[in-house]
């Protein structure tokens, strides 16, 4: 393949970036930010090349740049970095990266950005970054809302709607969001999830727009104990060491949050109150509004009702479907905990909230059914009536 020298045009109130695509069948690649941030956008093809590596290295297709690109991003991607994603994705082959340009540029531009999407990550971010003390250098000015591949099925149409969610959120807190569009998502096979490539993906739109944001921080899900480089289906796992590979002279790229467990991140949510009516967990909802009853609300609200601030986000979530729901999660955690369950569970204990003995015995019980079904095939129906039998009868 072979990238050409990136265009940019204004088109409708937006500042287009393409790249032409030559020996190829694949249609031009593209981005859009809106006019009033079209002086952060770079000249350089840096953006394009990150985009396009992953689909590049899933065909073992090499590329060659016919444009202006970052002498730094080039050595890391030629070797270093395709070696990490090799490593996370081993379907992927090693290929060679030529340029006509290679560029060294000193100096960085003033902002400093981070992704948003009203979530734990996100506003844990904001915490540090922007409503904390950090020093100026590392003071958020800017927030990203890509579209990448992250909207699903819906993509386009689910971005422009959430957006708008978004930034009535950003309007309140005071800081510039930044609407980035792309067809990125369009070269990426199926088998390569947005949740296993996200990482480069949204990097790219850093480098993108490196000509004034001179560091992008982008927040870990992990602990740095949980980091990890080998196969797995997130990238989010390297992300500590990944992101320092994409940066150049212009932009630095770090993970941050990594230092906190998922419940010390809510913990610090909780204390800004600009979320309790923005915050924005769900993983079902395509509106913008939050279930209240899938895994990550439930999660959320459990933590949030052990730290005594459940009430505070009653215009967020829904709360009587929470109630509805909260005792059948609590016992799930407690007969199958994953490790972020176990924070849950631990901090319950550390600040002394009491998980109702009924629901302490439903699990323990369950849980001996469970190992009765497994080694007598007893019907599943037969063991939820025994359970709710037993239950009656403990209570009496």
């Amino acid at each position: 393949m072979i990238i050409g020298e990136p265009q940019t045009a204004h088109h409708d109130g937006a500042l287009q970036y393409s790249t032409p695509l030559y020996e190829t069948d694949l249609p031009m690649l593209w981005f859009t930010v809106p006019e009033e941030h079209g002086g952060l956008v770079s000249h350089l093809a840096d953006a394009a090349v990150l985009a396009l590596l992953i689909p590049c290295m899933a065909v073992g297709e090499d590329i060659h740049v016919d444009g202006p690109m970052s002498e730094r991003l080039y050595q890391t991607i030629s070797g270093p970095y395709q070696r990490l994603l090799i490593d996370v994705i081993p379907s992927l082959r090693p290929v060679t990266v030529t340029g006509t340009e290679l560029v060294a540029r000193s100096g960085s531009g003033a902002g400093v950005a981070s992704g948003f999407s009203s979530g734990i990550d996100s506003y844990c971010v904001l915490a540090d970054y922007y409503y904390g003390d950090p020093v100026d250098s590392f003071k958020l000015t800017h927030l990203l809302y890509n579209n990448v591949g992250s909207h699903g099925g819906k993509g386009e149409e689910l971005f422009h709607r959430r957006f708008e969610q978004v930034s009535r959120v950003t309007n309140e807190i005071g800081l510039p969001l930044v609407k980035v569009n792309s067809n990125v998502e369009v070269f990426y096979p199926a088998s390569l999830t947005f949740q296993m490539t996200h990482t480069p993906r949204n990097a790219a739109v850093a480098l993108l727009l490196q000509e004034g944001i001179g560091r992008y921080m982008y927040a870990s899900s992990y602990q740095y104990k949980d980091m990890y480089i080998g196969e797995a289906n997130s990238m989010a796992y390297s992300d500590p060491a990944s992101l320092p590979l994409l940066g150049t002279d212009q932009i630095e790229m770090i993970a941050v949050g990594s230092e906190y467990i998922r419940t010390e991140k809510t913990q610090k949510v909780a204390g800004l109150a600009d979320s309790y009516r923005h915050l924005d967990v769900c993983v079902k909802s395509e509106t913008g509004e939050n279930c209240s009853k899938c895994s990550k609300c439930l999660r959320t609200l459990l933590t949030l009702e052990i730290l005594g601030k459940l009430e505070a986000y009653a215009d967020s979530f829904d709360l009587a479907a929470y109630r509805d729901a909260r005792d059948g999660y609590i016992v799930s955690i407690l007969r199958q905990p994953g490790p972020l369950e176990r924070e849950i569970v631990a901090l319950a204990e550390c600040v002394g909230f009491d998980i109702p003995n009924n629901l302490q015995r439903r699990a323990s019980l369950e849980n001996g059914l469970a190992g009765i079904r497994t080694s007598a095939r007893i019907p599943v129906r037969f063991i939820k009536r025994l359970a709710k039998h037993a239950l009656r009868g403990r209570a009496t």
